[in-house]
């Protein structure tokens, strides 16, 4: 499998398959920041943060998007991202929240450029069932689909709590919004998408 992360430059970054991902002993954040942060070691430092975090990017990246290879590539462009920036990284948060932000911007940085091809090719994916309640891949794309057309906040609270389970503290550090703020928003995002599911007769 090629890497996604083959085109970082002069870097021989590795690929973290998940078959192999749980044969791996992970350094720490302190000790890859180290790393990470001197010029002499930046490379290792970078090849280990890239060993501890690919693979959980990625997945939340997958989520978002409609292909293996869209994801991918905003995989790419993420550690792009974080290698120009780790300097500039203070521990004023946990590495992971900052990193899952960049990954974020970047997920939404792509969906924007590609808002109108995306929006022909979900609509040439939903094909008409019999029978909708016996079809369950028809249920997940339709609870994407409803996902996608919230506002860009709600669907990011809604993926953040419903997909990742991530608790609203976390949350706030990462959008640096309130608890409050947050729970509103994931209430308005399940009402939208319950009456979105409804109409389609899912509820």
């Amino acid at each position: 499998m090629k890497s996604p992360l083959g085109d970082l430059g002069a870097l021989n970054l590795p690929y973290l398959s998940t078959s192999n991902r749980c044969s791996v002993d992970f350094m720490t954040d302190e000790a890859i920041l180290q790393l990470a942060k001197q010029p002499h070691t930046r490379e290792e430092g970078f090849r280990q943060l890239v060993l501890a975090y690919q693979q959980r990017l990625y997945q939340i990246i997958r989520r978002q998007l409609s292909s293996h290879e869209d994801a991918d590539d905003v995989l790419q462009n993420t550690f792009l991202k974080i290698f120009r920036h780790i300097d500039g990284f203070e521990g004023r948060s946990e590495l992971f929240t900052w990193m899952y932000r960049i990954a974020q911007n970047e997920v939404f940085n792509f969906t924007r450029q590609h808002a109108k091809m995306k929006m022909v090719t979900l609509e040439n994916q939903v094909e008409p069932v019999e029978d909708p309640h016996l079809d369950a891949d028809n249920l997940v794309r339709s609870l994407e689909m409803a996902v996608r057309a919230l506002p860009e906040r709600q669907q990011m609270v809604f993926r953040m709590r419903y997909f990742d389970e991530m608790s609203y503290k976390q949350m706030a550090e990462i959008l640096q919004l309130t608890e409050g703020a947050l729970k509103a928003s994931f209430h308005h995002a399940v009402k939208r998408i319950e009456a979105e599911l409804k109409s389609k007769q899912w509820l």
